[in-house]
């Protein structure tokens, strides 16, 4: 089979492809969707679901991070394919935001986290309101002792979890929402008398 090229080598191409494309004066967010367009893999998703992908990711360095992600784990040629044939617009961005959120799960019980902060960042940003993507990136920065940037994410979070119980999907497969609910509230606590602490320090 192919080799996969680096994430920096991705990355670099993609750049190139995007300056040929600036050159012509295109708006930034129709230079990456033309990108995506005309790279195998995903030539063959619709637009639609990629023009969503680009203005929820917002910049070019966000939508070539997700690009080289999604390529070097294959999800474009597995997940994305089955995503994209949503009708739901909406529905597509949330399950590509879970694909996301999940695999950076992985990578944090793994102790590798800024890899997690990086998937976690992406799922973020295609998932802004939600607490499935809130409260993982919270508990990342909670693990990473970055305690000042994981509060506002735990706050919004654990409220949106409470106004979501009962309808919702829970963040992780097979987990009990009372016992997950509780050990984000631990970390948030963790996390707050940290801050406060370094408050009085000061």
């Amino acid at each position: 089979s192919r080799r996969l090229a680096s994430p920096q080598a991705t990355v670099r191409a993609l750049l190139r492809h995007y300056h040929s494309f600036e050159t012509t004066g295109l708006p930034e967010q129709e230079c990456l969707l033309r990108v995506l367009l005309s790279r195998s893999g995903w030539r063959n998703l619709p637009p639609a679901f990629l023009a969503e992908i680009v203005t929820r990711l917002r910049s070019k360095e966000s939508v070539f991070r997700f690009v080289s992600l999604a390529e070097g784990y294959r999800f474009d040629r597995k997940h994305l394919r089955t995503i994209a044939k949503k009708d739901d617009m909406e529905a597509a961005m949330r399950d590509v935001a879970r694909l996301l959120g999940d695999f950076g799960s992985r990578l944090q019980k793994e102790n590798r986290l800024k890899e997690a902060e990086f998937v976690q960042k992406l799922a973020l940003g295609l998932q802004p309101d939600q607490y499935f993507t809130k409260l993982p990136l919270a508990a990342t920065y909670y693990k990473m002792e970055r305690y000042a940037d994981a509060v506002p994410l735990f706050e919004d979070g654990l409220a949106r979890l409470e106004k979501s119980e009962g309808n919702s999907p829970v963040v992780e497969p097979g987990a009990n929402l009372k016992e997950l609910r509780a050990g984000y509230e631990e970390m948030y606590a963790t996390c707050l008398k940290a801050v406060n602490q370094i408050g009085r320090d000061q």
